[in-house]
Protein backbone atom coordinates (compact mmCIF):
# COMPACT_ATOMS: atom_id res chain seq x y z
CA UNK A 1 0.00 0.00 0.00
CA UNK A 2 1.29 3.52 -0.74
CA UNK A 3 2.95 5.08 2.29
CA UNK A 4 0.81 8.24 2.37
CA UNK A 5 -2.48 6.75 1.21
CA UNK A 6 -5.42 9.03 2.04
CA UNK A 7 -3.42 11.88 3.53
CA UNK A 8 -3.89 15.57 2.73
CA UNK A 9 -0.88 17.86 2.93
CA UNK A 10 0.05 21.53 2.70
CA UNK A 11 3.54 22.20 1.30
CA UNK A 12 4.82 25.78 1.36
CA UNK A 13 7.51 27.15 -0.92
CA UNK A 14 6.43 24.88 -3.76
CA UNK A 15 5.87 27.37 -6.54
CA UNK A 16 9.15 27.16 -8.39
CA UNK A 17 10.30 24.45 -10.76
CA UNK A 18 13.36 22.57 -9.58
CA UNK A 19 12.99 23.27 -5.89
CA UNK A 20 12.58 20.90 -2.97
CA UNK A 21 8.95 21.90 -2.44
CA UNK A 22 7.87 20.71 -5.89
CA UNK A 23 9.83 17.47 -5.40
CA UNK A 24 8.04 16.90 -2.09
CA UNK A 25 4.63 17.44 -3.69
CA UNK A 26 5.40 14.95 -6.46
CA UNK A 27 6.74 12.38 -4.01
CA UNK A 28 3.72 12.74 -1.70
CA UNK A 29 1.32 12.21 -4.58
CA UNK A 30 3.34 9.27 -5.90
CA UNK A 31 3.03 7.71 -2.44
CA UNK A 32 -0.76 7.93 -2.51
CA UNK A 33 -1.52 11.26 -0.86
CA UNK A 34 -5.17 12.11 -1.42
CA UNK A 35 -4.33 15.75 -2.09
CA UNK A 36 -1.49 18.23 -1.84
CA UNK A 37 -2.04 21.97 -1.52
CA UNK A 38 1.15 23.69 -2.66
CA UNK A 39 1.70 27.32 -1.75
CA UNK A 40 4.17 30.02 -2.66
CA UNK A 41 4.52 33.79 -2.59
CA UNK A 42 4.98 33.74 -6.34
CA UNK A 43 3.11 31.48 -8.71
CA UNK A 44 4.63 32.53 -12.04
CA UNK A 45 5.65 28.91 -12.68
CA UNK A 46 2.19 27.56 -11.89
CA UNK A 47 1.38 26.46 -15.44
CA UNK A 48 4.62 24.50 -15.80
CA UNK A 49 4.25 22.88 -12.36
CA UNK A 50 0.62 21.93 -12.96
CA UNK A 51 1.59 20.45 -16.33
CA UNK A 52 4.29 18.40 -14.60
CA UNK A 53 1.86 17.15 -11.94
CA UNK A 54 -0.71 16.32 -14.60
CA UNK A 55 1.91 14.31 -16.50
CA UNK A 56 2.44 12.35 -13.27
CA UNK A 57 -1.27 11.54 -13.31
CA UNK A 58 -2.26 13.59 -10.24
CA UNK A 59 -3.86 16.75 -11.64
CA UNK A 60 -7.08 16.41 -9.65
CA UNK A 61 -5.22 15.98 -6.37
CA UNK A 62 -3.01 19.07 -6.66
CA UNK A 63 -3.62 22.75 -5.98
CA UNK A 64 -1.13 25.62 -6.19
CA UNK A 65 -2.16 28.81 -4.43
CA UNK A 66 -0.50 32.13 -3.69
CA UNK A 67 0.49 32.42 -0.04
CA UNK A 68 2.56 34.85 2.00
CA UNK A 69 3.83 32.72 4.90
CA UNK A 70 4.49 35.85 6.97
CA UNK A 71 0.78 36.69 6.97
CA UNK A 72 -1.41 35.11 9.64
CA UNK A 73 -4.50 35.93 7.59
CA UNK A 74 -3.02 34.10 4.59
CA UNK A 75 -2.28 31.05 6.76
CA UNK A 76 -5.83 30.95 8.07
CA UNK A 77 -7.21 31.21 4.55
CA UNK A 78 -4.96 28.47 3.14
CA UNK A 79 -5.59 26.01 5.98
CA UNK A 80 -9.35 26.56 5.93
CA UNK A 81 -9.53 26.26 2.15
CA UNK A 82 -7.63 22.96 2.22
CA UNK A 83 -9.94 21.51 4.85
CA UNK A 84 -13.07 22.90 3.19
CA UNK A 85 -12.16 21.29 -0.14
CA UNK A 86 -10.65 18.01 1.00
CA UNK A 87 -12.26 17.55 4.42
CA UNK A 88 -9.06 17.08 6.41
CA UNK A 89 -5.44 18.07 6.95
CA UNK A 90 -2.82 15.51 7.96
CA UNK A 91 0.60 16.89 7.03
CA UNK A 92 2.17 20.35 7.04
CA UNK A 93 5.52 20.91 5.36
CA UNK A 94 7.10 24.27 6.14
CA UNK A 95 9.47 24.50 3.20
CA UNK A 96 9.35 28.19 2.22
CA UNK A 97 12.60 30.05 2.73
CA UNK A 98 14.63 33.03 1.52
CA UNK A 99 18.21 34.20 1.86
CA UNK A 100 19.88 37.60 1.88
CA UNK A 101 23.65 37.32 1.75
CA UNK A 102 25.81 39.38 4.08
CA UNK A 103 27.52 39.39 7.46
CA UNK A 104 26.51 41.40 10.50
CA UNK A 105 28.33 44.49 9.30
CA UNK A 106 26.83 44.42 5.82
CA UNK A 107 23.29 43.23 6.58
CA UNK A 108 20.63 45.83 7.32
CA UNK A 109 18.15 45.29 10.11
CA UNK A 110 15.36 45.37 7.54
CA UNK A 111 16.98 42.55 5.58
CA UNK A 112 17.49 40.51 8.75
CA UNK A 113 13.83 40.99 9.68
CA UNK A 114 12.78 39.98 6.16
CA UNK A 115 14.68 36.69 6.36
CA UNK A 116 13.51 35.95 9.91
CA UNK A 117 9.90 36.70 8.95
CA UNK A 118 9.87 34.03 6.23
CA UNK A 119 12.26 31.43 7.64
CA UNK A 120 11.17 31.55 11.28
CA UNK A 121 7.91 33.46 11.71
CA UNK A 122 6.41 31.56 8.77
CA UNK A 123 7.09 28.29 10.62
CA UNK A 124 5.54 29.63 13.80
CA UNK A 125 2.39 30.80 12.02
CA UNK A 126 2.06 27.56 10.07
CA UNK A 127 2.31 25.42 13.20
CA UNK A 128 -0.03 27.65 15.18
CA UNK A 129 -2.65 27.80 12.42
CA UNK A 130 -2.60 24.19 11.25
CA UNK A 131 -2.24 22.35 14.57
CA UNK A 132 -5.98 22.38 15.38
CA UNK A 133 -6.71 20.70 12.04
CA UNK A 134 -3.80 18.27 12.30
CA UNK A 135 -4.90 17.13 15.76
CA UNK A 136 -7.82 15.23 14.23
CA UNK A 137 -5.49 13.18 12.02
CA UNK A 138 -5.02 10.64 14.81
CA UNK A 139 -8.64 9.61 14.23
CA UNK A 140 -7.73 8.62 10.65
CA UNK A 141 -4.15 7.46 10.92
CA UNK A 142 -2.22 5.68 13.63
CA UNK A 143 0.68 8.05 13.22
CA UNK A 144 -1.40 11.16 13.89
CA UNK A 145 -0.62 14.51 12.32
CA UNK A 146 2.82 15.45 11.04
CA UNK A 147 4.63 18.78 10.78
CA UNK A 148 7.96 18.79 8.95
CA UNK A 149 10.19 21.87 8.84
CA UNK A 150 12.84 22.23 6.14
CA UNK A 151 15.71 23.84 8.04
CA UNK A 152 18.95 23.16 6.15
CA UNK A 153 22.33 22.25 7.60
CA UNK A 154 22.70 26.01 7.94
CA UNK A 155 20.98 25.61 11.32
CA UNK A 156 24.15 23.86 12.58
CA UNK A 157 26.92 25.42 10.50
CA UNK A 158 28.02 29.04 11.04
CA UNK A 159 28.64 31.27 8.06
CA UNK A 160 29.78 34.85 8.56
CA UNK A 161 28.79 35.72 4.98
CA UNK A 162 25.14 34.68 5.32
CA UNK A 163 24.12 35.64 8.84
CA UNK A 164 20.36 36.01 8.34
CA UNK A 165 19.82 32.61 6.74
CA UNK A 166 21.89 30.66 9.25
CA UNK A 167 20.46 32.40 12.32
CA UNK A 168 16.89 31.99 11.10
CA UNK A 169 17.38 28.28 10.42
CA UNK A 170 18.94 27.76 13.85
CA UNK A 171 15.95 29.47 15.44
CA UNK A 172 13.67 27.16 13.45
CA UNK A 173 15.45 24.13 14.93
CA UNK A 174 14.63 25.26 18.47
CA UNK A 175 11.05 26.08 17.43
CA UNK A 176 10.73 22.53 16.08
CA UNK A 177 11.69 20.80 19.32
CA UNK A 178 9.56 23.17 21.42
CA UNK A 179 6.58 22.44 19.18
CA UNK A 180 7.25 18.69 19.45
CA UNK A 181 6.94 18.98 23.23
CA UNK A 182 3.83 21.15 23.09
CA UNK A 183 1.84 19.16 20.54
CA UNK A 184 2.84 15.61 21.40
CA UNK A 185 -0.21 15.15 23.61
CA UNK A 186 -2.37 15.92 20.57
CA UNK A 187 -0.52 13.21 18.60
CA UNK A 188 1.07 15.76 16.30
CA UNK A 189 4.65 14.91 15.44
CA UNK A 190 7.02 17.81 14.69
CA UNK A 191 10.34 17.09 13.03
CA UNK A 192 12.90 18.81 10.84
CA UNK A 193 14.95 17.90 7.79
CA UNK A 194 18.34 19.52 7.29
CA UNK A 195 19.51 19.25 3.67
CA UNK A 196 23.10 19.88 2.77
CA UNK A 197 24.09 21.07 -0.68
CA UNK A 198 20.99 20.52 -2.81
CA UNK A 199 20.89 21.82 -6.35
CA UNK A 200 17.85 24.07 -6.22
CA UNK A 201 17.32 27.44 -7.92
CA UNK A 202 17.91 29.19 -4.58
CA UNK A 203 21.27 27.46 -4.14
CA UNK A 204 22.30 28.22 -7.71
CA UNK A 205 21.46 31.90 -7.19
CA UNK A 206 23.61 31.86 -4.09
CA UNK A 207 26.47 30.29 -6.03
CA UNK A 208 26.11 33.00 -8.67
CA UNK A 209 26.60 35.59 -5.90
CA UNK A 210 29.82 33.85 -4.89
CA UNK A 211 30.97 33.71 -8.53
CA UNK A 212 30.37 37.46 -8.86
CA UNK A 213 32.43 38.01 -5.71
CA UNK A 214 35.33 36.14 -7.32
CA UNK A 215 35.28 33.14 -4.98
CA UNK A 216 34.74 30.75 -7.91
CA UNK A 217 35.07 31.06 -11.66
CA UNK A 218 31.69 29.54 -12.51
CA UNK A 219 28.59 28.00 -10.96
CA UNK A 220 29.69 24.55 -12.15
CA UNK A 221 33.04 25.03 -10.42
CA UNK A 222 31.27 26.16 -7.25
CA UNK A 223 28.93 23.16 -7.35
CA UNK A 224 31.83 20.75 -7.75
CA UNK A 225 33.73 22.39 -4.90
CA UNK A 226 30.75 22.21 -2.56
CA UNK A 227 29.99 18.60 -3.48
CA UNK A 228 33.59 17.67 -2.72
CA UNK A 229 33.17 18.99 0.82
CA UNK A 230 31.14 15.94 1.89
CA UNK A 231 32.51 12.38 2.10
CA UNK A 232 30.22 11.14 -0.68
CA UNK A 233 31.54 13.77 -3.06
CA UNK A 234 28.13 14.44 -4.61
CA UNK A 235 25.45 17.11 -4.37
CA UNK A 236 21.91 16.11 -3.51
CA UNK A 237 19.05 16.64 -5.94
CA UNK A 238 15.64 17.82 -4.69
CA UNK A 239 14.18 14.37 -5.38
CA UNK A 240 16.72 12.83 -3.00
CA UNK A 241 15.70 15.14 -0.18
CA UNK A 242 11.99 14.53 -0.74
CA UNK A 243 12.34 10.92 0.45
CA UNK A 244 13.07 12.11 3.99
CA UNK A 245 9.84 14.11 4.01
CA UNK A 246 7.84 11.10 2.81
CA UNK A 247 9.16 9.04 5.71
CA UNK A 248 8.35 11.68 8.35
CA UNK A 249 4.88 12.24 6.87
CA UNK A 250 4.11 8.52 6.91
CA UNK A 251 2.86 6.38 9.78
CA UNK A 252 6.20 4.58 9.65
CA UNK A 253 7.45 7.54 11.69
CA UNK A 254 4.65 7.33 14.29
CA UNK A 255 7.21 7.26 17.14
CA UNK A 256 9.46 9.98 15.70
CA UNK A 257 9.06 13.54 16.97
CA UNK A 258 11.47 16.31 17.84
CA UNK A 259 14.00 14.68 15.51
CA UNK A 260 16.43 16.38 13.17
CA UNK A 261 17.28 14.39 10.05
CA UNK A 262 20.57 15.58 8.57
CA UNK A 263 20.20 14.84 4.87
CA UNK A 264 23.61 16.24 4.10
CA UNK A 265 26.00 13.60 2.79
CA UNK A 266 27.76 13.97 6.17
CA UNK A 267 29.02 17.46 5.37
CA UNK A 268 28.13 18.31 8.96
CA UNK A 269 30.90 16.02 10.17
CA UNK A 270 33.36 18.58 8.84
CA UNK A 271 32.18 21.05 11.51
Amino acid sequence: MPRLSGKVAIVTGAGRLGNIGVAICRSFLAEGARAVVATDFRTDSSDEIETLIAADGHAGAFRLVRHDVTSEADWQQVAKAAVDEFGQLDVLVNNAGISVHGGIGSTSLDDLHKVMAVNHDGLFLGIKTCAPYLASAVERFGGGGSIINNLSMASYMPNAANIGYHVSKAAGRMLTVCAALEYGAQKIRVNSVHPGVTMTPLIREGLEDYVRSGMWGSVDEAESALAAMNPLGIASQPEDTAHAFVYLASDEARFVTGASICHDGAIGLRY
